[in-house]
């Protein structure tokens, strides 16, 4: 059972880890696009202000190629935009290839972009200390929400190699250095280009913080999914809510509960005669019947009992009146199950229900590797002789007087049966009859 749910969360991990990815690939080409179109603003309000002189240093070249290049690259991360987008609203798989080849063309596009920009410069080496090529870093940061470490470090390993190439090639060029020449030998253009793969490192090392961040998160979600599923059946999403704020941990305390016990009539006759899998069938419908009913009315089934099951109305989830949320979910059951006979979900069946309230002592009991939510009291004990005592009236229904003096409206058709002794009990009790 451990390894078939560890199963399920890795395959639901990597389902929602791969809805993630591409949002992130799609968040990552709308903020590239971003910068280059504001790029490409700043330019072309500077050449208007400032003429050629603004940002081209009396190069008149650099201006024209730089917003060839924003236009170009911009055009290019919409296009990559639009088609994670697509990919994404149709469930695709975007390839980890597609992602390097993507980065990579990037790269290539920064570099033949400063390629062309040497030109311009008396000593073309000097455009490798140009803004332009801090953009290797601006790749080599966004490279993180890809989430994906081995991208990161290529991404890096990449820039490097491409930086010191291409440094190394424009210095074997004519033309005096423009800065201190210490600043323009090879090793000093090597350091940096291990710089910038210590850079791609170090935000692989980020992105996989993130993707761990990101599935723990997932896990999380995936197990708060599993314990609304397994309890979601039983108890109403209400009290779901309070278990897991309170991480399962239901502190006990005294409460005001009503309590109801339900039996089948005549379930062990039934299940002497039949196969195994047809009494399992019975039960699955008998029981979704009674399930969904107390759902409807916030109680929480706190045991099946084969041919019965033990409910609270009132706890965890305090109730206004749980004396109405017991009786009303106790008559619509007795409502649901001819309806269901008589449209064949389940043989000809007859219950007994008996509801007491009162105060008991709620919480979980046991110890940090099995524990269970418990009600315990006297309220519990009567609650089930008043069952037993449908067989003596040929009833369905008993409550006591007790929660028929805290109901808001008396059911029709109520009857009382006066007082009535109880097996273990002094005192006698007065019951009525709902049905």
């Amino acid at each position: 059972m451990k390894r078939e749910a560890a199963t399920h969360i890795r395959s639901f991990f990597e389902e929602q880890f791969t809805v993630e990815s591409i949002r992130r690939e799609i968040q990552r080409a709308g903020v590239l696009f971003g910068i280059f179109v504001g790029s490409l603003v700043f330019l072309l309000l500077a050449q208007w202000g400032f003429g050629n002189q603004a940002l081209s240093f009396q190069h008149p070249g650099i201006p024209r190629i730089m917003i060839g290049f924003m236009v170009i690259m911009a055009c290019y991360e919409f296009f990559i935009w639009g088609l994670l987008r697509y990919r994404l609203r149709e469930r695709l798989i975007v390839p980890e290839f597609g992602k390097f080849v993507n980065g990579t063309a990037e790269l290539l596009a920064l570099s033949f972009v400063l390629y062309l920009l040497a030109d311009s410069f008396t000593s073309p080496v000097t455009v490798m200390q140009s803004p332009v090529a801090m953009g290797y870093f601006l790749f080599i940061i966004l490279s993180t929400l890809r989430l994906n470490f081995s991208l990161s470090v290529y991404t890096g390993l990449l820039s490097g190699v491409m930086y010191t190439g291409l440094s190394l090639y424009l210095l074997g060029n004519a033309g005096p250095p423009t800065v201190d020449a210490h600043f323009q030998t090879p090793v000093m253009f090597a350091a940096k280009g291990i710089v910038l793969l210590m850079a791609g490192i170090s935000a692989g090392y980020v992105a996989r913080e993130i993707q761990r961040s990101i599935r723990t998160s997932i896990e999380r979600l995936e197990n708060q999914n599993q314990v609304i599923t397994l309890f979601g059946q039983q108890i109403s999403r209400e009290i779901v809510d309070v278990m897991l704020r309170q991480k399962g941990a239901l502190e006990s305390k005294l409460m005001r509960v009503s309590v109801m016990f339900l039996d089948i009539r005549n379930f062990t006759t039934f299940a002497e005669t039949r196969p195994p899998e047809e009494v399992v069938a019975y039960q699955n419908a008998f029981f979704r019947i009674v399930i969904e009913a107390v759902n409807r009315h916030h109680g929480i089934i706190n045991q099946f009992l084969g041919d019965g099951c033990m409910i609270t109305f009132g706890a965890p989830l305090m109730l206004d009146n749980p004396c109405d949320n017991a009786v009303r979910a106790g008559l619509e059951i007795m409502e649901s199950v001819p309806e269901a006979t008589r449209l064949g979900q389940l043989p000809p069946t007859r219950v007994g229900i008996g509801i007491h309230v009162g105060d008991a002592v709620t919480g979980n009991i046991g110890t940090d590797t099995r524990q269970q939510y418990s009600i315990t009291g006297n309220v519990v004990i009567l609650a089930s002789r008043i069952e037993q005592l449908n067989k003596d009236f040929g009833s369905q229904l008993l409550v006591s007087k007790e929660v028929m003096d805290c109901l808001s409206e008396t059911p029709e058709g109520a009857q009382a049966l006066g007082f009535v002794h109880i097996k273990g009990r002094a005192q006698e009790v007065f019951l009525y009859k709902l049905g």
